[in-house]
């Protein structure tokens, strides 16, 4: 159950990860590209949704708290804009970039101990 809490809250936030790489590489800062972009991928960001939700209430249950669940979702969300971010937008990462992503992994293994 424990593995199927986290997969849920890390596919959870690796959609939401997603969304914003996929409005920054396909839409322009537009109203109606806007609105296109959240009628389109409301199926996907309705999915992320789900699996959050549940990864979190059933979270809850198993672990007794979300503060480990909210840090794993934090460093998935972190981790993997910034890795899209890199291969998709074709932007360069930066010293400061790395050294957070560093501290949200030390502050997730923390939170577990």
């Amino acid at each position: 159950m424990k593995f199927l809490v986290i997969g849920a809250i890390v596919i959870g936030a690796a959609v939401f990860s997603l969304l914003p790489i996929l409005s920054a590489y396909f839409f322009q800062p537009t109203l109606k590209d806007s609105i296109r972009f959240n009628i389109y991928f409301l199926p996907l960001s309705f999915l992320g949704n789900i699996a959050l939700a549940w990864g979190f209430i059933q979270g809850s249950k198993t672990f007794g708290n979300t503060v480990m669940l909210g840090g794993i979702q934090t460093g998935v969300n972190a981790i993997l804009i910034t890795v899209l971010s890199i291969l998709v937008l074709r932007q360069n990462i930066s010293v400061y970039s790395i050294i957070g992503i560093l501290l949200i992994a030390i502050g997730a293994i923390l939170l577990n101990k």
